[in-house]
């Protein structure tokens, strides 16, 4: 017996002036691959401030000692401008273990000289001194280097140094950093807000601030909590030490004197205004120490000394830095059954939408709607939205799934050349009657060339580069593209396996180069020819390491072939390398890719060339009258018709009756293209 569906309507917002793009979450640990799997695609991902590569991880813990950590089991997060998300920061759990201690060689995530890095709903932890009462140094994470740092809903656990940081802004919201001795040490500028600061020992101290830039470390709104009450430091001086409380409250009091002794230097700044005890009542801060190295330090503040310690104060810079508008999230969305499916009205101010079933990840989307097929009926179905870095929002409303009687087509989105198709749905099944939209987005450098594929639309449909299908069978579609005229191709447009797509070292033409990893690494790069024949392979590249590398470079239909690329002076000069290859008419790939798991050069540029093996040494003069070596009279009508070609696709001459004249044309290479009927043939010719 059918149940009831739920149906529901909504209003259709008006497009904001600056709405987010629209973009699924790029990489799911425990989906598309493990956390190793997840650093290789931001490494080879072309991120960038305003398109952040987003690496979800769903409920669950995550050992990556062994996995990405080094033999220490410290790990290196290199690419900027990546986001880091979890479901939820109590449950979502990457740590690791460490054979040794070391402020530099332990960290659970080491950022070396990253830019633009996000983080939210998840908790790192080093489990070599987590609870142990003692003050190995373990790090949980290292932000050693770079600029604009934001962490939302983030707990750290570890022992001493749980929290190391170096230089650049930092940006904390909410969250939780747990630890023994100096467990936020360090310098830059960082402003924690609203953070909760827990002391895990007896004689435990908070902060060892060292060189921390113009402002150092700014806790506004914090809560301290301890087992250890009034057995505990504020914080330590190590090198030019600024440290600053604001407006704390003190579940558990430090020891009366607030401040420990100096490590190798007075503090620059060591500033404690408005706290609160764990009634409201203001903590009695008679007893705090004033007196260091260099004399006296003011160290209880009032409202005016406190007045110029802002959020926008500390982390403007010199371009107005505002990270509290990447943390606001999207508001969560009201869902509803219709069909089956699960709807609910766009935003846009959502990237994406993330889908969970029972509690646990389901799928994302980039459309306010998720296909129930597959889903068991009385499943409990909830969504939330994912902000521009894609955090994400709080849960909707809960939906237990009804029965529903819908038939499902499959569409089927074939390989292309030069570009992509997007698709308005989830997955790759649609509902009876349900429209789609495609849409074919050719690369840079690349145009739409039609629609091919069992569903490819005709008349004025065929040259639209978006168009509706509604579902009435399987649908089967793909898009042609073209870079006609184009000899220069740049490696980075291609798709990568086990490659990195980089800007690091000056010299490169286009956007970048492809650096290949050890082990199976390639990189598909997409070309175009106007006419199938023999080629001219011109490859620019980079090998600055001692010695030669190679590379097995393989076109479409043809037999791979190995090509050595020597050494140079360094990463920044630049070479090139040449071979022959055969190619097909239009679009296709050549592959590049690594020999014996070795690493290979770094691939620059590719730029294609007529093969002179391949060139038909015809004279032709006055009137052409031959195609195959055959007259026009035994191999094609009198109304076949002839067209004359540049190599560059630009057209020159065209006639009936199977002749084209060439009088007037400069010596070189033409391409002639003949129909007659539904036969057509092309060949390149000499003129001299």
């Amino acid at each position: 017996m059918k149940k009831k569906v739920i149906l529901c309507s909504f209003l259709v917002l008006a497009v904001a002036a600056f709405a987010t793009e629209k973009k699924a979450i790029d990489f799911v640990v425990g989906v598309d691959g493990d956390f190793k799997a997840a650093i290789a695609a931001a490494s080879a991902s072309r991120a960038s401030e305003s398109n952040h590569f987003v690496i979800f991880f769903p409920d669950g813990e995550y050992e990556i000692t062994k996995l990405t950590g080094d033999e220490h089991g410290k790990t290196v997060f290199s690419p900027s401008h990546v986001s880091i998300v979890g479901q939820s920061a109590d449950k979502t759990i990457v740590w690791n273990t460490t054979d040794t201690e070391g402020i530099s060689t332990t960290a659970t995530l080491y950022f070396p000289k990253n830019n633009d890095m996000y983080m939210q709903d998840i908790t790192l932890q080093n489990r070599g001194t987590y609870n142990s009462g003692n003050a190995s140094r373990q790090v949980a994470l290292q932000q050693n280097e770079g600029d604009k740092f934001i962490y939302k809903n983030v707990r750290l656990l570890s022992g001493q140094d749980t929290y190391y940081t170096k230089k650049g802004r930092a940006y904390w919201e909410g969250g939780e950093i747990n630890g023994t001795v100096d467990f936020i040490c360090g310098g830059g500028d960082v402003f924690f807000e609203g953070t909760k600061l827990v002391v895990t020992r007896s004689g435990g101290v908070i902060t060892a601030s060292q060189n921390p830039g113009n402002w150092g470390y700014v806790f506004n709104n914090t809560t301290i909590s301890s087992n250890f009450k009034n057995d505990f430091y504020l914080g330590r001086s190590w090198g030019q030490a600024k440290t600053v409380f604001l407006n704390t409250t003190m579940l558990a009091e430090p020891k009366a004197v607030g401040w420990g002794d100096d490590m190798n230097s007075p503090p620059q700044v060591f500033g404690e205004y408005n706290s609160k005890n764990a009634s409201g009542g203001a903590v009695n801060t008679s007893q705090r120490r004033t007196n260091f190295g260099d004399g006296y330090h003011k160290t209880v503040w009032d409202a005016n000394d406190a007045a110029g310690y802002t959020l926008a104060n500390v982390l403007k810079g010199s371009d107005n830095w505002d990270p509290t508008k990447l943390t606001a999230q999207v508001n969560a969305p009201k869902i509803d059954q219709e069909g089956d499916e699960i709807v609910w009205a766009n935003d846009d101010n959502a990237r994406a939408w993330v889908v969970f079933v029972n509690g646990k990840y389901k799928a994302n989307v980039t459309v306010p709607s998720f296909s129930l097929e597959g889903v068991s009926v009385g499943s409990k179905v909830t969504v939330r939205a994912a902000n521009s870095m894609g955090g994400l929002g709080a849960y909707s409303n809960e939906v237990t799934t009804l029965e529903s009687d819908v038939t499902y087509y499959n569409v089927v989105i074939a390989e292309t050349v030069g570009g992509t198709v997007k698709a308005d749905i989830t997955g790759t099944k649609v509902a009876q009657g349900k429209e789609v939209t495609f849409t074919a987005e050719p690369l840079e450098g690349w145009t739409f060339a039609g629609w091919t594929g069992k569903n490819a639309p005709t008349g004025s449909n065929a040259s639209a580069t978006t168009i509706k299908i509604t579902a009435v069978a399987d649908i089967e579609l793909s898009a042609l593209f073209s870079a006609s005229g184009t000899t220069l191709f740049q490696a980075e447009t291609g798709p990568v396996e086990n490659a990195i797509y980089e800007s690091t070292n000056a010299g490169f033409a286009g956007t970048g180069y492809i650096n290949f990893g050890t082990g199976v690494s390639w990189v598909k790069v997409p070309v175009y020819t106007d006419v199938s024949g023999e080629y001219k392979l011109i490859l620019t590249y980079a090998n600055g390491s001692n010695s030669p590398r190679s590379l097995s470079i393989q076109a479409k239909e043809t037999e791979a072939q190995e090509l050595s690329f020597e050494n140079l002076t360094d990463w920044k000069t630049y070479g090139t390398k040449e071979l022959d290859v055969v190619l097909p008419k239009g679009a296709s790939y050549i592959t590049f890719s690594t020999v014996g798991g070795n690493d290979g050069p770094n691939l620059d540029q590719l730029e294609i060339k007529l093969s002179k093996a391949y060139e038909e040494n015809v004279a032709i003069k006055g009137a052409w009258d031959s195609v195959r070596g055959k007259p026009y009279a035994m191999g094609y009508s009198a109304n076949a018709r002839v067209r004359l070609f540049s190599t560059t696709g630009k057209l020159l001459r065209e006639s009936a009756g199977g002749k084209v004249d060439t009088k007037g044309l400069n010596s070189g290479v033409y391409l002639l293209q003949v129909r007659d009927g539904f036969e057509t043939q092309s060949k390149i010719i000499r003129v001299k």
